[in-house]
């Protein structure tokens, strides 16, 4: 019998290979403020620049995206949080948008009670902020051979 295929997250197996949070509001990019969307994707670029290392190199080839929303309040429509996200990432993380082959997007609740396996600096440092935040992984995809 053929071993089964592992379809644990990625983020279940190991730690994130970059990782960020930015503090405040995510903006959809169904904005109709363009003004607050740029405002927002300069946010995320200033902190993701912060974070990467001057000496590293951008991604290059196959990525993976998971971003989690903490905050007292769900936003509805969080399928359009994601794509300001990856603009602001290009050319500052990886190259191009292109190279996100899985994303997952999740909203947890900033006030609720957490079984912590893997806490970082950076999401330690956000949630001592107290404010809401995303917290924003990346990792280089696995060769996936499962349709899974």
């Amino acid at each position: 019998m053929p071993a089964r295929p592992n379809r644990n997250r990625t983020d279940d197996e190991r730690p994130p290979e970059f990782e960020f949070c930015v503090v405040g509001r995510p903006v959809s990019a169904q904005a109709i403020n363009r003004g607050l969307l740029a405002a927002w994707k300069a946010s995320v670029a200033s902190a993701a620049a912060e974070a990467w290392s001057a000496e590293r190199q951008l991604f290059r080839g196959d990525v993976d995206l998971r971003v989690t929303h903490y905050s007292e309040r769900r936003i509805a429509d969080r399928d359009n949080l994601l794509k300001p996200i990856q603009d602001a990432l290009q050319g500052v993380v990886i190259e191009n948008d292109r190279q996100v082959k899985d994303v997952t997007s999740n909203w947890r609740d900033i006030g609720g009670r957490f079984t912590v396996r893997y806490m970082s600096i950076p999401l330690a440092l956000a949630f001592s902020s107290g404010r809401e935040f995303l917290h924003v992984r990346l990792w280089r995809s696995p060769h996936r051979e499962d349709l899974g």
